[in-house]
C-alpha cells in the first residue's frame, strides 16, 4: 500500500461523516433485530387484545342465540296477540298489568323476538309508572333509538338493534345519580332469563346424591 497518512485519515473521516448522517436520520441497518411494530400489528401477530380493548370486551361477554328473521305469518303464530302488537305495531301494553313491571329477580332481559340480551336486572329501578324501567342497557349497540311522533309531542322510541322489534321509549327523568335516563319498556317485548344461584349440573349432582 502506497497510501500516505493524510489519505488514510481522509478515508476514515469520510466513513465517520456517513455514519453520522445515518444516525441523525434515524435509519436502521437492514439486519436490525428491533423493528418498530405498531400496536395493531402486534395484536395481529400475538392474537391478544390490547389492555384497553380487553376492558371493552370484558364489559360485554354475554352470549346471544343465533337469529333467523321470521315472516309476519311466523311471528303471528309464535307470539301472543299483545306481543305481536307491541313488537311489530309499536303498541303499548297496559300499565301495572304486565309481566315484569314489579319483577325483582336477578337476571337478563332479552328481546322476545331474537333473544338478544338488552338489559340487566341490576339497572332496573322502581319508576312508579307500571312498566319495567331501566336506567341503562347492557351496551349502546344492543338497542336503537328513533323519534316517535305518534303523540302530540315527539318521543324517543327504543327498539332491538338486531331484529328492530319495538321495546318502548326512553325519557330523561331517570335516576340522577346514574344515567338520568328511564328506558320505559313493555314486558311483552321482553323475555326474562333468571340468574341461577348455582350451575344446573351441580344441582343435578346434589339431587342424585340425596336419592342415593
Amino acid at each position: 500500500m502506497n497510501q500516505t497518512i493524510p489519505e488514510v485519515y481522509g478515508k476514515w473521516s469520510f466513513v465517520a461523516v456517513i455514519a453520522t448522517v445515518f444516525a441523525v436520520a434515524g435509519l436502521r441497518p437492514a439486519g436490525s433485530q428491533d423493528p418498530v411494530v405498531d400496536d395493531a400489528a402486534a395484536q395481529q401477530v400475538t392474537g391478544e387484545a390490547l389492555p384497553d380493548q380487553q376492558g371493552e370486551n370484558a364489559e360485554d361477554e354475554i352470549e346471544d342465540p343465533p337469529y333467523t328473521p321470521k315472516t309476519v305469518s311466523q311471528l303471528q303464530k309464535s307470539l301472543s296477540a299483545i306481543q305481536f302488537k307491541v313488537t311489530q305495531n309499536e303498541e303499548t301494553e297496559p300499565a301495572f298489568r304486565n309481566k315484569y313491571w314489579d319483577n325483582k329477580k336477578d337476571g337478563l332481559y332479552r328481546c322476545i323476538i331474537c333473544g338478544q340480551a338488552l338489559f340487566k336486572s341490576e339497572t332496573k329501578f322502581k319508576s312508579g309508572t307500571g312498566w319495567p324501567s331501566f336506567y341503562d342497557p347492557i351496551s349502546a349497540d344492543r338497542i336503537g333509538v328513533k323519534l316517535d311522533f305518534k303523540l302530540i309531542y315527539p318521543r324517543q322510541e327504543v327498539h332491538c338493534s338486531r331484529c328492530k322489534a319495538h321495546l318502548g321509549h326512553v325519557f330523561g327523568d331517570g335516576p340522577k345519580d346514574k344515567t338520568g335516563k328511564r328506558y320505559c319498556l313493555n314486558s311483552a317485548a321482553l323475555r326474562f332469563e333468571e340468574t341461577s344461584d348455582e350451575p344446573k349440573s351441580k344441582s343435578k349432582a346434589k339431587t342424585s346424591a340425596a336419592k342415593e
